[in-house]
C-alpha cells in the first residue's frame, strides 16, 4: 500500500540501526513489508540466519491526523504492557530508538512472528479452522482488554486523557472533526448533528468506568496464523485506553458469532449495542480522512468509509437495529 506517511530508508541507515541494537550481528539483507498503511516496515535478515522486524515512524514533516501524533510511543508502551501480562501473544521488542540520530524518525525492532497474516492466508484455511481462529482472536482481545490503564484517552497525548470516558471520547470526536475541516474533507454527514446526538447519549458512556487497553486495529491483517493457530497480534500503534467495545470484533457491520463466543460476550445489552454503533461512527470518521492525509492512490477507502458512515449514523439517529453476520 502506498502512503506518504511511509518513511522508507536505505541500506546504510538500516545497517547502522541493526549494528546499534544487535552489536554482535551483521546485516545480511532486508525487504520491505508492504501490507501496512502507515509506517514503513522491513524484514531484516541477519548473518546468523535470524530475522527481525524493523518499524519506522512517518517523516516529521508529513502532516498527520491529530490522533496519530507520537503513536509509535503508544505502540511500544502497549506491547510492553501486553507482554507483561504473559498470556497475550505479542512480539518481543528488541529495542526502541526515538533519538532520531541514525534514522530521522522514531523506530523499533521486534520479533518476527511465525506464519502469515490472517488476511493473506484466510482462503487457505478450512471452514472449521477459520472459525477456530476467529474464536481465538476473541479470546486474545478479551485478555488484552483485561489490562487496566491509568486513565482514558490516547496514551501518548496527555491533552486527550481524563478520568471519565465521555468527556475524553467527545474530545476525540472533536479532534477528528477538526482534522476534517482543516483539509476541507466532506465526511458526508453533519458533524454538528453528530455532536448533538453524542451529547444526548452521554449516559451510555458513563457506564464505562475503568479504562482498559484497547488494541483498536485488530483486523485480519494484524493477526498472524500458522498451521491453523494464532501466533500473535501486531500493529499496536492505534491503541486507546478506553472501552473494550471499540475493538474491531464488535463493529456492527462486520461482527462474527465466533468472535463473540471466544470473547465470552455473546449477548450485548441495548446500551452496549448503541455504544458499538457510536464506535462504528468514530472509526469510520477517521478512516474517511486517510485518503487526503496520506495521499492514497485511489479513493476506494474514502468511498467505502463515507458510504458506511452515512448508514451507521442513520441507524443512530433513526433507531435502526444492528445485525450479526454469519461466520466466515
Amino acid at each position: 500500500m502506498e502512503s506518504r506517511t511511509k518513511n522508507r530508508q536505505d541500506r546504510e541507515v538500516i545497517r547502522m540501526l541493526t549494528e546499534k541494537f544487535f552489536p554482535e550481528e551483521q546485516l545480511k539483507d532486508y525487504r520491505e513489508l508492504t501490507e501496512g498503511y502507515f509506517n514503513a516496515a522491513y524484514e531484516v535478515n541477519l548473518e546468523s540466519g535470524r530475522a527481525v522486524i524493523l518499524k519506522i515512524a512517518p517523516p516529521k514533516d508529513v502532516q498527520l491526523m491529530s490522533y496519530e501524533k507520537n503513536i509509535m510511543f503508544s505502540e511500544v508502551d502497549a506491547m510492553r504492557k501486553a507482554a507483561a501480562d504473559g498470556l497475550v501473544p505479542v512480539p518481543e521488542i528488541f529495542g526502541f530508538d526515538d533519538s532520531c540520530t541514525i534514522c530521522d524518525s522514531p523506530c523499533f525492532f521486534m520479533e518476527k512472528l511465525e506464519g502469515c497474516s490472517l488476511s493473506s492466508c484466510r482462503g487457505k484455511l478450512e471452514s472449521e479452522e477459520r472459525r477456530n481462529v476467529i474464536r481465538r482472536t476473541g479470546e486474545i482481545l478479551r485478555r488484552i482488554n483485561s489490562i487496566d490503564c491509568p486513565c482514558f484517552g490516547y496514551p501518548a497525548q496527555p491533552d486527550y486523557q481524563g478520568e471519565e470516558w465521555y468527556p475524553v471520547l467527545r474530545k476525540m470526536f472533536e479532534l477528528g472533526i477538526s482534522d476534517a475541516k482543516a483539509k476541507q474533507i466532506d465526511v458526508k454527514i453533519s458533524t454538528d448533528l453528530l455532536l448533538e446526538w453524542l451529547e444526548r447519549d452521554r449516559k451510555l458512556f458513563e457506564e464505562v468506568r475503568t479504562p482498559k487497553l484497547v488494541h483498536w486495529d485488530s483486523w485480519d491483517g494484524n493477526f498472524f496464523v500458522k498451521d491453523g493457530k494464532v501466533t500473535g497480534i501486531i500493529d499496536w500503534e492505534r491503541c486507546i485506553w478506553g472501552d473494550p467495545l471499540m475493538e474491531v470484533g464488535f463493529r456492527t457491520y462486520g461482527r462474527f458469532p465466533e468472535f463473540l463466543e471466544g470473547y465470552g460476550m455473546e449477548q450485548l445489552t441495548a446500551a452496549q449495542e448503541r455504544r458499538c454503533l457510536w464506535y462504528d461512527v468514530f472509526l469510520l470518521l477517521l478512516v474517511a480522512l486517510e485518503h487526503e492525509y496520506r495521499h492514497y492512490e485511489t479513493t476506494d477507502m474514502y468511498d467505502w468509509s463515507t458510504g458506511l458512515l452515512q448508514k451507521q449514523f442513520a441507524l443512530l439517529t433513526n433507531g435502526g437495529e444492528t445485525t450479526v453476520e454469519a461466520g466466515r
